[in-house]
This record gives structure tokens, sequence and C-alpha cells, in this order.
């Protein structure tokens, strides 16, 4: 198995793993999924998902004839962003920090759900990035790029 560093990296991967990589070298990475699924949205075309639980991550494929990594989440403890430890920020400090690297397209929800009470989405779209909070407390973070935008490079 290779290694990874743990640093979530908005627009292009994890660490040394890019977006648009195929599956061979997602395992390569994480080794064998632990559990796969298949989402149907007959508009948007069928998402495979690769989900490592020891891992603490999810990897999600889009183009299922040839499919290539588009998105990824985490609730890795050990995740950085931007050289920071991000499950250990606060939901003002994870914004400044976004902001900080030239990410300001922010969008916020209230989330519900039977699993937590009190989940909101902050949402930075100009990254493609995700991060879910449970009062305060960092859950989740889920980023990722348009099946497009790997196909035109």
């Amino acid at each position: 198995m290779k290694k990874l560093t743990l640093e979530i990296k908005p627009l292009e991967g994890y660490g040394e793993l890019e977006f648009g990589a195929a599956k061979e070298e997602v395992i390569g990475y994480f080794g064998k999924p632990d559990e796969d699924e298949i989402f149907e949205d007959e508009e948007e075309g069928d998402t495979l998902v690769y989900h490592f639980w020891g891992k603490a991550v999810s990897a999600f494929f889009e183009n299922l004839v040839d499919p290539v990594l588009v998105n990824l989440e985490t609730d890795n403890p050990d995740a950085t962003l931007f050289g920071k430890a991000v499950f250990a920020m606060k939901e003002t400090e994870v914004k400044e920090l976004m902001k900080a690297n030239g990410y300001s397209e922010i969008d916020e929800e209230m989330m519900e759900s039977e699993e937590f009470d009190n989940e909101k989405r902050v949402s930075f779209d100009d990254a493609m990035v995700d991060f879910f909070f449970e009062d305060e407390l960092l859950t989740a973070v889920s980023w990722g790029v348009f099946l497009e935008e790997i196909e035109g490079e």
C-alpha cells in the first residue's frame, strides 16, 4: 500500500491521491474497501462509493464505465487542511482558514437528520468543500470536483 499524507486539498485530492484517479489507484492507497455501494441517479448518472472505515474515508467515483475519483469524505481526526489540524478547529476558525486561503463563496444550512440533532453544513462553493458541524465540532469534510473538469483536462 502506498503512503498517503492526510492533507485535504480542495479541488485537487487527498495528499498524493488526485481527483481523476482510477479505482485501482485509490485501492493502492487505502487497500481493499470495507464496503461498496452504488447510488443510482437517472439525471446525474450513477455513483460508486468505496468506504474505507478503518481509514475514516469514503471515495466517490463517477463514469461507471471507466470510474474516476470525483469526491472524498473523511472524518479522520488526523486530517489536515492548509497545514492545520482541521478537526481540532471550531466552525469560526475553519471559515477564517478557508477565507485566508482565497475561498469566500460560503453557504450555510442547518441539516435535518435522524442521526444528528444539531448538524450544520458550511459549504465553500468555490472550493467544492462541505464541512459538517455538530454543536460547533467538525464531524466530517467532503470535497471534490465536477467530472467535466477532470474529463476536460
